[in-house]
């Protein structure tokens, strides 16, 4: 088990949002979306280094005023234009902040659960990776823009379950060995993907995110019934 440093967790909330309007504000289920992993990454207890990163007035009000556990870290408002990347915000972050251990939530998954955190983090701390990111995973038929990916065409279809395995990166949940991120940003231009990495399932209803009104409808009535 390696020694991990300063563990730094953050939970990225900019103020603007162009398909859902203040999507991570709005209320889903009488609660702003961005209090379900607030209320997930507090449970989990692995650091106590834990901020919201953001620009939104609105928010940091809110985060002071209802809970003690979690900071407020200012995004430049820079950092919260369309242009802005999270490598950006992510960098801006482990280097002022210098973190070791930088563990992205993103508040778009609201149906992340405690369980998805403590998981990743236990497998992250108990490999050699410098990045995991966390995905949902397929052996069904895949095409892309019209190619085969999984299968062969010219061949009778396999049972799907014979087939390579295709990850999709769903960014939930995100933890990076920071001085190797800032490293690679700074020599190469870019460091999300790390170079030793773990892409970590998780259940994918846990991983909906919220990019559009409909995703919003699902995500809240799944809440409902506690998937």
């Amino acid at each position: 088990m390696r020694n991990l440093g300063k563990i730094v967790l953050h939970i990225p909330a900019r103020e603007g949002s162009k398909r859902v309007p203040r999507k991570n504000f709005r209320l889903m289920n009488n609660k702003p979306m961005i209090s379900y992993t607030i209320d997930a990454s507090i449970k989990a207890n692995i650091t106590k280094e834990m901020y919201v990163n953001t620009d939104d007035t609105e928010i940091i009000d809110y985060v002071i005023k209802t809970y003690t556990d979690f900071k407020i870290y200012k995004r430049d408002k820079k950092l919260a234009e369309d242009k802005a990347t999270s490598e950006d915000f992510n960098y801006d972050i482990m280097k002022k902040l210098q973190a070791d251990t930088l563990i992205m939530i993103n508040p778009v998954c609201p149906l992340v659960t405690t369980e998805d955190i403590i998981n990743t983090f236990e497998t992250y701390k108990n490999s050699t990776c410098d990045t995991l990111i966390t995905s949902s995973s397929t052996q069904m038929q895949t095409f892309c823009d019209g190619k085969a990916i999984n299968i062969k065409i010219n061949e009778p279809l396999a049972p799907s379950q014979d087939n390579e395995k295709i990850s999709i990166l769903n960014w939930a949940i995100t933890i990076w060995d920071a001085k190797k991120f800032m490293k690679r940003i700074e020599n190469k231009g870019y460091g999300s993907l790390g170079e030793n990495r773990i892409l970590f399932d998780i259940n994918p209803l846990h991983a909906i995110k919220v990019s559009e009104e409909k995703d919003f409808l699902l995500a809240e009535k799944l809440l409902q019934i506690k998937v």
